[in-house]
């Protein structure tokens, strides 16, 4: 049977020229590893009007109406990257007579597997749609990765997933905490990783230096504004993320106009109209990609717990009262996909500590801790303790392997 690096090759040996669909991180990153593969790359596909036309890694981005007319299909060939929208942009690509590996394949083909590496296992907020709301902190959630152990992390990635391209280096920390942020964004690159980070700009980081180092991507969020903003993003103020924002805008369009900055704005009953309105203005000004998402509980340990007839913690239950899309809504979508197979189990999370998380998408480490040490485990390991874990089987029992997805649906849906 033909491995999927053999058929892109094929197909690449025929004259097809190489499309990526998704010029987001994901995409990004798989530029980056079929690049490093002597794989040659024409450009992009993005449905987002906003980035259509743009260039990226030095190529352009093209509307899917591109791949509409009939003769595409023998003169393109696709890589799907996108991580919630790999069967989406599938079945659009049947429904116009492509076929997979002959016209098309999915990235996760290429590379099973995706790393998040939390190189803070710390937060400077208590916002009340996560855990840290309420949780006292852990030693795992409490730790701040070092520059030696992040090195020896992306060595064991490499030779262990080749085609990886891209790392995302945050998940439930805040990663500017950490001193060593940008000598660790320049060694990825070094090593031809892309990063990908996500801030609350609450922190007064070296940004001059956060920036020279070259991350890919920057994903920013925000709830509303003024008192508003604080309500949710607590513990923040909304002077601070203001200032921190324009700084963003001004030391990119300095030192790395390329680098993606995503906003990502977070709707509640309180943050929608006006508010959400001055925000996508603030975007425009600054030339960065404006994603408004309803806001969702996020902490799939409350969230299983809840399905399982525990009720919410007190800050779970001050967010749930703002939200658009109540928990229940999202739990019944959810259970309606059940059958769906999890996105989250791509993604292999490395806490700060190196222990290794069954899934990301869980902040306890108790029931939710595969090994001890990445460095010391190899993949197949890793890889096959994870498939016996009891936590997949009590959250695919409510379907909440896909409650994330659904809320990043429905954000397409109204984007869309």
């Amino acid at each position: 049977m033909k491995q999927p690096i053999d058929i892109l090759r094929e197909r690449s040996a025929e004259g097809r020229q190489i499309l990526i669909y998704g010029a987001g991180s994901q995409g990004r990153g798989v530029l980056r590893a079929l690049r490093r593969n002597a794989i040659d790359v024409a450009g992009f596909i993005d449905r987002n009007p906003s980035v259509q036309g743009n260039n990226v890694g030095d190529l352009t981005v093209h509307s899917p109406d591109l791949l509409r007319r009939p003769a595409s299909r023998d003169h393109y060939f696709i890589i799907i990257a996108a991580f919630f929208f790999e069967r989406e942009i599938a079945s659009f690509l049947g429904g116009f007579g492509y076929e997979v590996g002959r016209h098309f394949l999915a990235y996760s083909s290429l590379k099973p597997h995706d790393y998040a590496v939390e190189v803070s296992g710390v937060c400077n907020l208590r916002c009340i749609s996560c855990p840290r709301a309420d949780r006292r902190p852990t030693d795992r959630n409490a730790a701040m990765m070092s520059l030696d152990h992040f090195r020896q992390v992306i060595d064991k990635i490499r030779r262990e997933s080749p085609f990886v391209g891209n790392l995302q280096l945050y998940q439930w920390g805040e990663p500017t905490l950490n001193p060593a942020l940008p000598a660790m964004i320049r060694l990825a690159r070094e090593q031809g990783f892309l990063c990908s980070l996500s801030s609350n700009l609450n922190h007064k980081a070296d940004f001059r230096a956060l920036i020279e180092a070259l991350p890919e991507c920057l994903r920013l969020s925000v709830s509303g504004i003024g008192e508003n903003y604080e309500l949710t993003h607590t513990g923040g103020t909304w002077s601070t993320f203001l200032e921190h924002v324009r700084e963003i805008g001004k030391l990119r369009l300095e030192l790395n106009p390329q680098m993606k900055v995503e906003l990502y704005y977070h709707q509640y009953r309180h943050s929608v109209g006006d508010q959400q309105g001055r925000i996508a203005e603030l975007c425009r000004e600054l030339q960065f990609e404006f994603h408004p998402v309803p806001a969702y509980i996020i902490s799939l340990d409350d969230v299983l717990a809840y399905a399982e007839g525990t009720p919410l913690p007190p800050p779970a239950c001050q967010a749930r009262k703002l939200l658009l899309v109540d928990i229940d809504e999202g739990l019944q979508r959810a259970k309606a996909e059940a059958a769906l197979p999890c996105d989250a189990l791509r993604v292999i999370m490395i806490n700060a500590d190196l222990s290794v998380s069954t899934c990301m998408m869980f902040y306890d480490p108790e029931g939710n801790t595969l090994v001890q040490n990445f460095l010391s485990t190899p993949l197949e390991t890793i890889v096959e303790r994870r498939k016996r874990a009891p936590l997949c089987g009590r959250c695919m029992k409510h379907g909440i392997h896909r409650y994330c997805s659904v809320y990043a649906q429905l954000s397409e849906e109204r984007r869309y």
